[in-house]
């Protein structure tokens, strides 16, 4: 009996104490709780996600207290001379693929308003992404600019196509040396040949006569048109449109050519030949009315599937550094 009673007396002070339910008080005690622990989570979450936004928002703060005029006339400048961007993707210090060419049409309240020129195709989610902008070089107070690394603060997209993009304003205005390998200068016409075509052509190209090609006697071409080579790295290669003429393929900058590049062996006193997708990053008038420009390499081909295939490659092609460095 006496266990009994016990049991009752147990069963009687549980259903009173949760006759009335959990008070308001017992259930702000349990959220504030889990605030107290979950909160300072999300937070470390939330700034670790946000850091280098964050962290380029601190920066920019405080470079425009101690160099606000300067960064101003720079802008002012960029805007007033209409001056061509070349904006890249940039992430670990290394430059990446091209987004687009464009004009800043106007600076305000920390953004740089862009006037779109040309765009690639792209599925990335571009807003709070680290781009470098390159330009060509100017000085200011003794300086030499052409280049500086932002975030993109908003695009908007229509599918893959870029249709408007506004830049933060950076934390500094500063010179980038674009290429990062020592070229070789050809002393001799014919030690590097090239043959180029239309990167649409990619998948067929061997089938098809080059769009531009180096000649072995330059001398009895006379007036017609032809590559010539001025120099070349394990990361690019300078090249020369020699009385430009007819139909060309497309050397806007950003544009890209695929080429088959054969460098002369003293050694074995054969060529042996590279192929590669180059994308032109800079163009200039050459002597006698020539075209120029600047390419760097991007891609590399491998030949297998009846057809090649291509690796992209960042910085330089690796079989080209090791050949270039055996010749010299």
């Amino acid at each position: 009996m006496l266990d009994l009673h016990a049991q009752l007396d147990y069963l009687r002070d549980v259903q009173r104490t949760f006759g009335s339910g959990s008070s308001r008080l017992d259930m702000l005690e349990v959220f504030s709780t889990i605030l107290t622990f979950v909160a300072p989570v999300v937070m470390v979450m939330a700034f670790w996600y946000y850091r280098r936004t964050l962290g380029f928002a601190i920066l920019r703060f405080f470079s425009r207290l101690l160099a606000g005029r300067s960064q101003t006339i720079v802008e002012n400048y960029l805007v007033s001379k209409g001056v061509m961007l070349d904006i890249y993707l940039y992430s670990g210090g290394v430059v990446g693929r091209l987004l687009c060419n464009a004009r800043i049409s106007a600076v305000m309240g920390g953004r740089m308003q862009l006037e779109l020129v040309s765009t690639r195709p792209t599925t990335l989610k571009l807003k709070n992404t680290r781009v470098v902008c390159f330009c060509k070089p100017f000085a200011y107070s003794g300086r030499k600019i052409n280049s500086f690394i932002t975030l993109i603060g908003h695009a908007r997209k229509r599918g893959s196509v870029i249709k408007d993009m506004t830049l933060l304003t950076p934390i500094r205005y500063r010179f980038i040396i674009r290429r990062r390998h020592d070229r070789k200068k050809i002393a001799i016409e014919g030690a590097v040949r090239v043959k180029a075509w239309d990167v649409r052509k990619r998948k067929s190209f061997w089938l098809v006569k080059p769009d531009l090609q180096t000649v072995n006697n330059p001398a009895h071409y006379g007036d017609k048109m032809r590559l010539s080579v001025e120099n070349i790295s394990a990361g690019g290669i300078r090249l020369l449109i020699i009385n430009p003429k007819g139909q060309l393929p497309p050397i806007a900058v950003g544009n890209q050519l695929v080429l088959r590049v054969s460098v002369w062996n003293p050694q074995t006193r054969k060529f042996t030949y590279f192929l590669v997708i180059g994308t032109i990053r800079s163009r200039f008038k050459g002597g006698g009315g020539s075209l120029g420009m600047g390419i760097q390499f991007t891609a590399e081909g491998e030949q297998g599937g009846g057809g090649f295939m291509w690796k992209s490659v960042q910085g330089e092609i690796a079989s080209l550094a090791e050949f270039l460095e055996r010749v010299q």
